[in-house]
């Protein structure tokens, strides 16, 4: 693709006082777009090969050829920066028209810099109803764009460039993907990419299903940007989204569990204790952590847990209730003394390395297969070195299901909707459970 300037008029040799209007032309294969600016030269002064002022004017000041030169540049610069594949000359008249009147086009009452990606992916996060876990998400999102840009602007040279929604392409999209791959490593040799960010935060080598979750959440926003008319433009259409990969369901036996829950911890601290009893109870309602953590005193009702999930409560809601067995209730009566809260106030970056540090002083190492990050391909690991919140929730889901291989029952219970493609991650077709089906053709 390339932009030129040019002018169509001409004038006598010395004639200083005619001015031509400056036009551009857009060129890409089959595509050859031109559209009117308001910038005006003489055309005795006009050098198509610099693409400004000739080298020697006289009569014209110094500070106005350069203005009107450094002007051509930056919007040969907006132009490159905003086009994609399809742009017409409709579309070149209203980036010049931006040029010099900004916000002249404004649809539906909205201005201009409504229409980049950052912004709308910044409103919903703060207008659209959703759990702060995922409000989080969404600005981490945010800053993950805004980086990209610069490295586009700073690094790749691509003067202006900013993620417009009716510019967005496939192969911005797959820019993104290649710079979240690399984010890490451009961390380390362009750091004034970053210059915004404290070193404790800095980019992370990222999986395929860490970026996934990126791409999902942005195409979320795109979504619904094409719901409510703020662009026709779906870049996602063309783009193959990056490939999700899930480990092998993990999760505690039953016996396991019971080790947890039945271990001498008198010699540990109190609150390797604490968070013994917390796991526990969590194995033993299988709720999310984020749901954990909100529940009082308020929802135990009729010997039962009730709640309404976190995550789909703006959207799916329904109440969810957990019959509390005497494993659960003992660990309850623990805390009858906390005023409101369920369990004592939880800190899940404690509460992940107090799991791992109790099943590996329980001796439960039992080897489990996991998606190596990197490498994509299975490995073995330590259940204790990878148990996290979230095992307790597959616990729960797991082996209820190997109970009563029921799907939709465990499913009432866990919070999953019928039919769930995410409550399929969490069960596991043991050899126990094959062997009982191949009984049923015998």
């Amino acid at each position: 693709m390339k932009v030129t300037a040019f002018i169509r008029e001409t004038s006598a040799k010395n004639n200083i006082t005619d001015q031509a209007h400056v036009y551009f032309r857009v060129r890409d294969g089959k595509t050859d777009i031109k559209a009117v600016s308001e910038l005006s030269i003489n055309p005795n002064h006009w050098s198509a090969e610099r693409q400004g002022y000739k080298t020697r004017v006289a009569l014209v000041a110094e500070a106005k050829r350069t203005a009107f030169d450094k002007a051509v540049q930056d919007l040969t610069a907006l132009i490159s920066a905003q086009y994609y594949h399809g742009a017409d000359s409709r579309w070149l008249k209203g980036v010049i028209e931006e040029f010099h009147h900004s916000n002249i086009n404004i649809r539906q009452g909205r201005k201009g810099d409504e229409y980049s990606l950052v912004y709308q992916c910044q409103q919903y996060a703060e207008n659209h109803p959703m759990e702060k876990e995922s409000i989080r998400h969404h600005e981490h999102n945010v800053r993950k764009l805004q980086h990209f840009e610069r490295f586009q602007r700073e690094i790749m040279r691509r003067r202006g460039y900013t993620m417009r929604l009716d510019a967005i392409t496939a192969d911005d999209l797959r820019e993104f993907h290649k710079y979240l791959v690399n984010e890490a490593e451009y961390y380390e040799h362009y750091p004034q990419i970053f210059d915004d960010i404290e070193e404790r935060f800095k980019p992370r080598q990222l999986t395929e299903n860490s970026i996934n979750t990126i791409f999902r959440r942005i195409r979320t926003v795109v979504n619904w940007c094409l719901k409510h008319n703020i662009t026709t433009n779906d870049p996602f259409a063309t783009f193959e989204m990056p490939k999700v990969l899930d480990s092998p369901p993990f999760y505690l036996t039953l016996e396991e569990r019971d080790k947890v829950y039945y271990a001498d911890l008198s010699n540990e601290t109190p609150s390797t204790q604490v968070y013994r009893d917390i796991f526990m109870f969590h194995c033993l309602i299988g709720c999310r952590v984020g749901d954990l953590e909100k529940m009082t005193r308020a929802n135990i009702v009729d010997g039962a847990v009730e709640y309404i999930a976190e995550k789909t409560k703006n959207h799916k809601p329904r109440t969810i209730r957990v019959p509390l067995n005497d494993k659960a209730k003992a660990i309850l009566a623990k805390y009858a003394d906390l005023e409101t809260r369920l369990l004592p106030k939880i800190n899940q970056n404690i509460y992940n390395r107090q799991i791992k540090k109790i099943l590996k002083l329980l001796g439960i190492d039992r080897m489990v297969t996991v998606i190596d990050n990197k490498t994509r391909e299975p490995i073995q690991k330590p259940i204790c070195d990878i148990a996290t919140s979230h095992t307790a929730r597959k616990t729960f889901i797991g082996n209820l299901y190997k109970k009563v291989k029921d799907s939709n029952l465990v499913a009432s219970l866990s919070g999953h909707t019928d039919g769930s493609r995410a409550f399929a991650r969490y069960r596991e077709i043991d050899n126990e459970m094959k062997r009982e089906l191949v009984k049923l053709i015998d």
